[in-house]
This record gives C-alpha cells, sequence and structure tokens, in this order.
C-alpha cells in the first residue's frame, strides 16, 4: 500500500522551516507522535533513516522511516520562489497493545 499525506503548517515559511529542521520540535506538527528516533545519519537530512512511533487511538503504529527529497537543502535560507519540499517515505506495522517503544 502506499500513500501521500500533505500537511499546510499556515505560518510564515521561516517558521515552518525550523520546525521541520529542529527534532525536539516535531510534536508540535505530526499529531500522534511519540517517538522519533534517526537509525542511521543525522536528523531530517536527505537519507535519514529513523525510527518512528504514532499514538492513533487505540492503536501504535511503528515507521521506519526515510527523507527522500529535502529542497532546499539549506532550511536557514529559503528563496521567496522555491517551494520547499520535505519527502519521507515510510514502512510501517500496526501494534495492538503493547508495541515496544524503548
Amino acid at each position: 500500500m502506499k500513500y501521500t499525506v500533505s500537511t499546510e503548517i499556515a505560518l510564515p515559511r521561516e517558521k515552518v522551516a525550523q520546525l521541520l529542521a529542529d527534532p525536539a520540535l516535531l510534536p508540535k506538527w505530526l499529531r500522534g507522535l511519540v517517538l522519533h528516533e534517526p537509525l542511521a545519519g543525522e536528523h531530517g537530512q536527505l537519507g535519514t533513516t529513523s525510527r518512528v512511533v504514532m499514538q492513533m487511538g487505540q492503536r501504535k503504529l511503528e515507521c521506519t522511516e526515510t527523507i527522500t527529497r529535502r529542497e532546499p537543502a539549506d532550511l536557514r535560507v529559503i528563496p521567496k520562489t522555491s517551494v520547499v519540499h520535505f519527502d519521507r517515505e515510510s514502512s510501517a506495522r500496526v501494534c495492538g497493545a503493547p508495541c515496544a517503544t524503548g
């Protein structure tokens, strides 16, 4: 199964770039986040693989996520005419209770 999720964040682009770049801010825009830990690479960088655990109602969803596109590469300086792309691919399993988080 493959699906696409698009998130619109009604904030200035500089603030959105901060939300994408800072792992401490992930829970502010990634609803249901329980855990996000890089397994290989640096947070938010192209090619980085992370373990992600999400709480969805009574279930937890555990994913392995890979950053597949990040444009522009430097989110600190975004030209006004640029569109920001921050794409991820995930493979997941849904857990009943319990699903390990640590």
